[in-house]
């Protein structure tokens, strides 16, 4: 029996997934998820692999949440200030 963070890692080596889609994977909340992509993105460096975030966007302005370091979903979009943003999703690469 692996670990949830090894599961998450595991689906993300074979899939681009978004933080709902991992959650329900790996039967945890979606927050929970977050904390552990903080955790996975640490642990993946001393193995040479790389946790790659196609980042958050506004689907109103279209900007693209470049510059944000959290893991978290964000409320609204800073430039137009809508509540309609696409998830970011994560993939494992070597």
């Amino acid at each position: 029996m692996s670990t949830i963070r090894q599961q998450i890692i595991e689906l993300l080596q074979q899939e681009e997934l978004n933080a709902i889609d991992i959650s329900q994977m790996v039967s945890v909340r979606e927050k929970e998820v977050y904390e552990h992509l903080a955790h996975i993105s640490l642990s993946l460096k001393a193995k040479n692999q790389k946790l790659l975030i196609d980042p958050y966007c506004c689907l109103s302005c279209g900007y693209v949440f470049r510059d944000r370091h959290r893991f978290t979903r964000p409320g609204r979009c800073p430039k137009c200030k809508g509540g309609h943003i696409r998830m970011a999703t994560y993939r494992v690469v070597e």
